[in-house]
């Protein structure tokens, strides 16, 4: 019986060569005179060196060949083994291609499509990787340089319409700039293409609608949008009410912007976990499939008979070999010099 690979790795693991000084000689010229030991015997890429070793050595161990002839039919009788297991592992694969399922795909793909439906609109979707990159950036610029803090709240102050328009002016600015950089192409509805086939001021009014939409779904950009129409330089509260009411908005927003902040990283982050769960699925599926010699059914039982063939004529070989020159005592078990 064929020893398994674990077997093998045991055994080569274990020995520590021969005791014997007429042992130790016949050692030394393996690896040299015969090359069965070598660091890169003839076995693929993917299968172990050292299991290679442990059952080179274990043959060696039960067989005790001497000379050339012997020493090769024992490396033959290695490799007729080793293209045994090759052939099972071969075996293997084709079973688990035909019987494992194929390794499904991330459901990210379909719950967040990076591009829109062809038929509709070949831009990018909102969840394109360029896409949720450029909202997070432009989102976090609006939360960190527009907190609640920069709002002038002393109402009573003689600066304080001075102060109001310069907050006004600044938020302005930032709000044109997040208006200028949101990737809106990405939303669904908007209807940019329109543009230039229809009348201006049909355009405006189903580009609000759009913004509508979004603001009743508390998208940040539309939310965004209407605020900025909202601020008037000149015009500061002139109540604590008005003013509560700046406050209050401005902080929705910036709660908005950053909810939409977190949901992006969660998005993410659950579509990286999918990746990394579809190569690591992917990689058991093809190492559970990995042929090491061709695909072709029909020659595998050839290639089988064939080495069962070739190791049974090598094994009668050396017991022929090793019988005869015990026979003829040239070379008995203790030596003679």
């Amino acid at each position: 019986m064929v020893a398994s690979a674990e077997v093998c790795r045991m055994n080569g693991a274990k020995s520590r060569g021969p005791v014997s000084e007429r042992g130790k000689m016949i050692s030394a010229r393996n690896a040299t005179k015969h090359g069965l030991l070598a660091e890169k015997p003839p076995i693929l890429a993917t299968e172990d060196l050292a299991t290679f070793q442990g059952l080179m050595q274990s043959l060696v161990d039960t067989y005790q060949p001497e000379g050339a002839v012997e020493w090769h039919l024992v490396q033959t009788i290695a490799m007729c083994i080793q293209r045994q297991n090759r052939l099972w592992v071969a075996e293997a694969a084709l079973g688990n291609a035909q019987v494992l399922p194929a390794v499904s795909k991330p459901y990210t793909d379909e719950k967040y499509p990076a591009l829109k439906l062809p038929q509709t609109d070949e831009r990018w979707s909102s969840y394109h990787p360029a896409n949720l990159n450029t909202e997070r950036e432009v989102l976090t610029r609006f939360v960190e340089k527009n907190p609640l803090e920069n709002i002038p709240t002393e109402i009573r102050s003689k600066y304080f319409a001075d102060s109001w328009t310069d907050w006004v002016e600044v938020t302005q600015k930032q709000l044109k700039r997040l208006d200028d950089e949101y990737p809106t192409d990405g939303i669904p509805g908007k209807p940019r293409d329109l543009l230039g086939t229809i009348k201006l001021d049909l355009y405006t009014d189903l580009y609000l609608r759009w913004v509508w939409d979004l603001y009743a779904a508390h998208h940040p950009f539309a939310v965004c949008w209407l605020y900025a129409k909202c601020l008037d330089p000149n015009k500061p509260p002139t109540s604590k009410g008005c003013l509560q009411f700046y406050l209050e908005k401005h902080h929705t927003i910036l709660e908005y912007c950053q909810k939409r902040i977190d949901q992006i990283e969660q998005i993410e982050q659950e579509m990286q976990q999918e990746r990394d769960r579809y190569q690591q699925d992917l990689a058991a599926y093809q190492a559970l499939t990995a042929n090491p010699i061709p695909q072709q059914v029909a020659l595998l039982s050839r290639y089988e008979s064939h080495i069962s063939t070739q190791l049974e004529r090598s094994l009668n070989q050396l017991q022929m070999v090793q019988k005869e020159r015990k026979k003829a005592g040239s070379m008995g078990s203790f030596g003679q010099n």
